[in-house]
């Protein structure tokens, strides 16, 4: 009894300094400290919005107010609908974080249940492999357009596109390393000893190959949010009046010379959100390397 629990606590000791190892390498990088800063800030609006602008300003029309410049009362302006630009941007960082995180978050969790199952059995990665060929030879942009011209356009139907179109990227990349991970030693003295298939992936195979599948997560929530503003912008996407930032563009596009902050605001939101997750995955992508001290 008293050997486990030496042994318990130096592996929670152990845990506690691979964990201040990372911190110590995130924070070494300048340009990743920012763009935590900076997705912090976005995360906290997106978090409070309810307390900074209140939500009826979202669709509230003023015709008296129409494309309007930015002012005290209005620190974005306002649209040719007179609806305040600061409450759409600010609420539309819901939509569009929500999007990309959860587009994200069923790609990988579905993406790594299938390169396991790959990893695992010859002939079901043999079947997979085929079909995931198939799939990855249609353009993702063509086969999105598809699925949201016959899904429709809405918040729930953009989520659900961008998964399925994401899915098979994410079992090639996830594949590739759980392939790895499964020629190690401790992994065959697992199998040898009897340990369950289930047992084996959760326990064992996918702990180790988490690091690069949280770097490659990481970044691809912008890509994400990036791919929902292209397919908005077209018109194909969140469908109005809902305040997503793509939308928000292609609203702008015929008052650019008029009321260029139309597109100027939801463009920027658009751009340092992109911009400071992928400096958050390019940090952590170095503050997990171990080889980043040497």
């Amino acid at each position: 009894m008293r050997a486990e629990k030496t042994i318990k606590r130096l592996a929670g000791g152990r845990r506690n300094s691979l964990v201040s190892d990372v911190v110590r390498r995130y924070m070494r990088n300048p340009a990743a400290v920012i763009g935590g800063v900076i997705l912090i800030i976005i995360l906290l609006a997106c978090f409070t919005a309810n307390w900074i602008v209140p939500e009826e300003m979202v669709t509230a029309y003023d015709t008296q107010a129409r494309l309007q410049p930015p002012s005290a009362e209005h620190p974005f302006g306002t649209d040719n609908l007179g609806r305040d630009l600061f409450a759409r941007v600010l609420y539309g960082a819901r939509i569009s974080v929500g999007i990309g995180v959860g587009a994200t978050a069923l790609s990988l969790v579905l993406g790594a249940a299938i390169a396991s199952i790959c990893a695992m059995s010859k002939k079901a990665d043999f079947f997979i492999m085929r079909v995931v060929d198939v799939i990855t030879c249609v353009p993702t942009i063509l086969l999105a357009l598809v699925l949201l011209t016959v899904l429709g356009g809405s918040v729930f139907n953009m989520v659900l596109t961008l998964t399925l179109v994401s899915v098979p990227g994410f079992v090639l990349r996830i594949r590739a390393v759980v392939l790895g991970v499964v020629e190690q030693d401790y992994v065959k003295a697992a199998r040898v000893s009897g340990t369950r298939s289930i047992k084996l992936v959760v326990k064992h195979i996918l702990p180790n190959a988490l690091d690069p599948i949280i770097v490659d997560a990481t970044m691809t929530i912008s890509s994400m949010m990036l791919s929902a503003a292209g397919l908005s912008f077209i018109g194909v996407g969140v469908a109005p009046p809902n305040p997503e930032w793509g939308a928000m563009l292609n609203y702008a596009q015929q008052y650019f010379r008029t009321a260029p902050y139309m597109a100027i605001f939801p463009g920027l939101a658009i751009t340092l959100t992109a911009l400071s997750i992928n400096l958050v995955g390019d940090g952590l992508r170095d503050a997990l390397d171990p080889q980043a001290d040497k």
